[in-house]
């Protein structure tokens, strides 16, 4: 399957016309160096239990994981991740859950000398170190209970 280049901007269903399509995939051909900032603008569904967002290192269906980014609402947690040699690390979970069912969010995935800061509304949540590097990330994918509104990379 190919995937669209950037921009990452995108049209969705009628009930929404701004919104992209879920699940959404793109090409991010640069990966993931220091300073690279990604905005993730979206509206948690009425019913969500998950979502996620993901750094993959390929479009095939095993590609490893830089960075699986999985609020659960079911749970009341949000659980970070990655996927090497087709097994899961450890989980690292926030200290809270900063989503809420049918409210908007916005965060940003920055990539920093050692690892990935999360900011979630303009507040920090957590640290996630790299466990693979990532320049290797060249897909992401989001997906789930989740309504999005824009998917920008700089």
């Amino acid at each position: 399957m190919q995937l669209p280049s950037l921009p990452v901007r995108g049209p969705g269903s009628s009930n929404c016309p701004s919104c992209m399509n879920v699940p959404y995939r793109t090409l991010v051909p640069e990966g993931f160096g220091v300073g690279t900032v990604m905005i993730v603008r979206g509206v948690v569904h009425t019913r969500a239990d998950r979502f996620y967002i993901n750094l993959l290192c390929g479009d095939e269906p095993d590609s490893e994981t830089v960075l699986h980014f999985n609020p659960r609402l079911d749970e009341s947690s949000v659980v970070f991740n990655s996927l090497e040699c087709g097994a899961w690390g450890s989980e690292e979970r926030g200290l809270s859950i900063p989503f809420q069912r049918g409210h908007p969010f916005y965060l940003l995935l920055i990539a920093s000398r050692k690892g990935f800061k999360v900011v979630i509304e303009d507040s920090e949540y957590h640290h996630f170190l790299y466990r693979l590097p990532p320049e290797r990330a060249c897909v992401v994918e989001v997906g789930g209970d989740v309504q999005l509104e824009l998917v920008e990379i700089f």
